[in-house]
């Protein structure tokens, strides 16, 4: 078992040797600790402290360095506090404890969320005793998550508490229809086209975009009685995914990828394809009944009303012009906006091909030809593996900046085992959330030499082929905080090893001649075309052509990580009453939407003010 002294040392304090620790290599086992009676005593004080109200008490529960993190509970938003200097401020800002009025705290009894001991990442011997809990509050009912750890003196305390709002009493998600109607009287096609030309006419939320994001919120504001209209702009749903290039396939399991209230089959592939993921997407909108409009786009700019707390938004759909005043228009668009491509000079020189990885088609197209790619992340990787497949004459990557590689096998067993397959989706949403960016910064980096040890093979031959691996970040936080900076291998590295594909490191394209790149650094390459794996802009940046300065410039950042590990401006509001950004991958859209709906309908009931 841990001590707290070594615990603050392998967590906070300097590089130490973990083969030391006690439950590294012991030379007896220890003994298992009784967790569900841990888990009870703890809940017990952490429960009658919140109910009290208690401030002191509460935070006594909590580790001198553990984490608060909350949604929705004690403000309306998600903070995520480490520390008891900051919890304690955040918990007396404006009463927030008194005024949450949390009753009723009781252990969870759903599978999955019992208490259990075990340890908290795979490659760190740190050990805890979790849980999950159930509680009422003012506002409705509420789950939470917790991991215990074990102190110097014996007691147990929170390393992380989670505590989020589950539903506002009286407006709670409605679940399954009985599918009888009008006491048998009625067709389903005649109720559900009555329900969609409501929702056409007078919808509560416009969502700009039909991806996974936009198709998550639909669904969830579905649930909670929330008319909602998504509007996107391809001829068919999954466009989105289906326009790009064609090897493409999901880097994470399927279980982490499940959209809201629909399972994949079991005989669904772990990594999902391009194409089928379009096609799911597809049938996800029939399946759940969701209104979406495609060949649909906003026409700039829509017009907030203060007075009356609704927009004027005009809608092109599909040439024909409808105006909708909706009180909330949830920007879906994911995180990305327009594609990025670098300006360079005497580009027009060129007589080859250049174009920007979202216009990519598949290798087959450059076959026998000199091709540069210009990134080093995710889609560069695929692009040089399907170009060398194909038979380009020669493909060269062009790292710019350091770059975090990592094999997909193994990023693969870390995320099921935060997705197995036995546990619900739900389920595990809920300890996802009790896992705290910020803390999870600190557990990879502390663990970082260990997954160095393995990837050092793979490494040392990216390196000795001219790659700049760069470390300190795991994939998770490079994700959230720039969508780049990495790529989980499935082969493009022994490609590199092996010299099939070449790589020109820390200098930039700089200009073009009729045949060939200029690099920063003075050198060239012949070329028949280049390939811009660069990105894409802001989605804020995109955002300005449709809402104007004005509104844009009233919204905060939107993605990345804020100063306590929390994605800025997603989920929550954004400096503009009824402008809402929805963005992130399948798992942080699935899981906050119910967040983004608990704010609306908070709003819709005038338990909010914006």
């Amino acid at each position: 078992m841990f001590v707290d002294s070594m615990l603050l040392e392998l967590l906070f304090g300097v590089d130490i040797d973990i083969k030391r620790l006690p439950s590294s290599h012991p030379s007896s086992p220890a003994p298992m600790p009784d967790h569900f009676k841990i888990a009870s005593s703890w809940l017990q004080q952490f429960g009658k402290a919140l109910q009290t109200p208690s401030i002191d008490e509460t935070v006594s529960c909590i580790h001198p360095d553990g984490y608060l993190r909350d949604v929705l509970v004690f403000s309306w938003n998600n903070r995520c506090l480490h520390g008891h200097r900051k919890i304690t401020a955040y918990l007396t800002n404006a009463e927030a404890l008194k005024k949450s009025s949390i009753a009723n705290v009781q252990l969870d009894t759903r599978p999955g969320l019992t208490s259990e001991y075990g340890r908290l990442t795979d490659k760190l011997p740190l050990t805890a005793v979790s849980a999950g809990f159930t509680f009422t509050c003012a506002l409705g009912f509420g789950d939470g998550y917790f991991s215990l750890i074990s102190t110097d003196s014996g007691e147990w305390k929170a390393l992380v508490v989670m505590m989020a709002l589950a539903d506002i009493k009286g407006h709670e998600e409605m679940g399954h229809e009985e599918g009888d109607y009008g006491g048998h009287t009625l067709a389903w096609s005649d109720v559900n086209n009555e329900r969609r030309k409501a929702i056409e006419t007078n919808p509560d939320v416009v969502i700009i975009g039909a991806g996974q994001t936009g198709l998550n919120a639909a669904a969830r504001f579905k649930q909670m009685n929330i008319s909602a209209l998504v509007v996107e702009t391809n001829p068919r749903v999954g466009d989105n995914w289906r326009k790009r290039y064609p090897t493409l396939s999901l880097h994470s399991p399927r279980r982490i990828n499940s959209m809201l209230y629909q399972s994949y089959p079991s005989t669904w592939p772990v990594f999902t394809p391009r194409d089928k993921m379009a096609d799911w997407l597809e049938q996800y909108v029939q399946s759940l009944d969701l209104v979406v409009w495609t060949n649909s786009r906003p026409v700039p700019q829509p017009v907030y009303d203060s007075a009356t707390k609704r927009w004027t938004v005009v809608i092109d759909r599909a040439g024909d012009l409808v105006t909708l005043h909706p009180a909330h228009i949830v920007v879906a668009a994911g995180a990305l906006g327009a594609p990025r491509i670098p300006v360079i000079r005497d580009k027009a020189l060129f007589s080859g091909t250049t174009l920007h990885s979202s216009e990519y088609d598949g290798g087959k197209y450059f076959a026998g030809q000199r091709v540069v790619v210009v990134g080093a992340g995710n889609t560069a990787a695929d692009l040089c593996q399907d170009l060398t497949f194909h038979g380009a004459k020669s493909v060269t990557m062009v790292q710019r900046s350091g770059t975090w590689v990592v094999s997909r096998s193994a990023s693969r067993v870390l995320m099921e085992r935060m997705y197995p397959e036995e546990l619900p989706v739900d389920v595990c949403d809920i300890m996802s959330m009790a896992r705290p960016l910020a803390l999870m910064k600190r557990l990879n980096k502390k663990s970082e030499a260990q997954m160095l040890e393995q990837e050092k093979e793979t490494h040392r031959g990216l390196r000795e082929a001219g790659l700049n691996i760069s470390s300190g970040k795991d994939f998770f936080v490079l994700f959230y905080e720039g969508h780049g900076g990495f790529w989980l291998d499935v082969g493009c590295a022994e490609l590199i090893r092996t010299g099939k594909v070449k790589i020109k490191q820390g200098a930039e394209i700089g200009s073009f001649t009729e045949k060939a790149v200029v690099f920063t650094d003075g050198s060239s390459l012949e070329a028949d075309a280049v390939i811009f794996a660069t990105s894409y802009e802001g989605i804020c940046g995109s955002m300005r052509g449709v809402f104007g300065d004005a509104a844009i410039d009233r919204v905060g950042p939107v993605y990345g990580l804020d100063e306590e590990g929390e994605l800025r401006g997603c989920y929550r509001p954004t400096g503009h009453p009824g402008l809402w950004f929805a963005a992130g991958d399948f798992s942080p859209s699935r899981i906050s939407s119910k967040q983004l709906a608990l704010e609306i309908k908070a709003i819709e009931l005038g338990l909010l003010k914006l």
